[in-house]
């Protein structure tokens, strides 16, 4: 697998761990969803201004989206995260175990404050 094609699965994997769409992805770079597809097929190579701007949207540096530095077979913090990714893939993924976790925390809230409204006052 050469550079471009590695690159190219990483942006798919991390457009995927962001719940982004091609079509958002492809609107923040102002090029087509037919266009930035073939960016994650590998088939047209991303420019330098592009790889800025996807930084950007993923919080991260250039140098961190275009790595390829490989993890050892074990990852400390989530042991559902699959071994062998990136270092970048790993944040992505625990950023979005983070976030799904205030969400579970703001919906438990939620859901007790909705079961106390319907059980009225006790007393």
């Amino acid at each position: 697998m050469n550079i471009t094609q590695r690159f190219a699965r990483k942006l798919k994997t991390i457009r995927e761990i962001n719940n982004y769409t091609q079509e958002y992805v492809a609107g923040i770079l102002d090029i087509s969803q037919n266009a930035y597809s073939l960016l994650e097929k590998g088939t047209t190579k991303v420019t330098l201004d592009r790889i800025e701007i996807l930084a950007e949207l993923y919080k991260t540096t250039p140098s961190d989206l275009v790595s390829d530095n490989i993890l050892p077979n074990s990852i400390e913090s989530h042991s559902n995260i699959p071994p062998a990714l990136s270092t970048f893939e790993k944040r992505m993924y625990e950023q979005t175990i983070a976030r799904l976790e205030i969400d579970i925390e703001k919906l438990y809230n939620l859901i007790n404050q909705l079961t106390t409204k319907i059980a009225g006052p006790t007393g």
